[in-house]
């Protein structure tokens, strides 16, 4: 595993559940976060991967009732279960309309907490791998400027395809400088870079099908996050440049997937 770690290649995926896991030898661990230093690709799969495991541990324990909780439901199929032995009930009382209604609320309160903490995770994840990004300075995986080169660079490594915008139809002093392939919300994902009026952009393109339908739009810690939705694809932007100034690069990108 050595020679693996030390040479260009990217490590492979069992090895770094293992580095995850703290599984390794601690001298391969110790080469396995030296090699992390310097690939920006391996330390977005190990970021990815370390997220997605700390949201499943935490969703784990979400929702275990108390015993309190479990005393009552318990106590209730108990009673229910000895009024339909001694008669049928074919009329809905005034209580069971309250339990109903209470039940209805606890169900839309429970989707609505469960939209806003999805939305919460996802802002999150965006963040982190923009900052990571720019903590990291490593190259992108393609470095280009030119849309002909990057696109293509794509086929092959994504489930969908997307269409960039020609450098003339970008907003005022905003450039393309290359992308790299990683993953958001558990799905591929491509990471186009851009910078606007010199302040580092990340657009991050999913596959709308299996990507976060829900519209984001927050300032966090001076950082504007931005989204916009096509027939076929999420486009979630981050950037610390002025919002009004990222709104005309998602539309940007948003016009030019409608003109294919």
């Amino acid at each position: 595993m050595t020679q693996r770690i030390d040479s260009l290649d990217h490590i492979d995926l069992e090895t770094l559940s293992a580095f995850i896991d703290g599984e390794l030898p601690a001298g391969e661990q110790q080469q396995v976060q030296q090699h992390l230093n310097g690939c920006h690709s391996c330390a977005l799969q190990v970021l990815s991967a370390t997220q997605l495991k700390a949201a499943t541990a935490r969703t784990g324990h979400r929702y275990s009732p108390t015993p309190e909780t479990l005393a009552r439901l318990t106590a209730q199929l108990y009673s229910q279960s000895q009024t339909k032995r001694t008669a049928r009930i074919y009329t809905i009382r005034p209580g069971a309309w309250a339990a109903l209604a209470a039940a209805i609320l606890l169900v839309v309160s429970f989707l609505g907490w469960s939209q806003i903490h999805q939305t919460n995770s996802l802002t999150a994840e965006l963040l982190d791998q923009h900052l990571a990004t720019l903590a990291s300075g490593a190259t992108p995986q393609v470095i280009s400027t030119d849309r002909h080169t990057v696109k293509p660079w794509f086929q092959g490594r994504l489930p969908f395809s997307f269409n960039l915008p020609d450098a003339a139809a970008l907003p005022p002093d905003t450039a393309l400088k290359g992308a790299n392939l990683t993953y958001f919300n558990g799905q591929p994902a491509a990471l186009l870079l851009f910078t606007i009026h010199k302040h580092q952009v990340s657009i991050f393109l999913t596959q709308r099908a299996n990507g976060p339908l829900t519209a984001l739009r927050s300032t966090q810690a001076g950082f504007t996050i931005d989204s916009a939705t096509t027939r076929d694809l999420c486009i979630l932007a981050v950037s610390d440049v002025n919002p009004a100034d990222l709104d005309l690069l998602v539309a940007s990108l948003v016009r030019t997937q409608s003109n294919s």
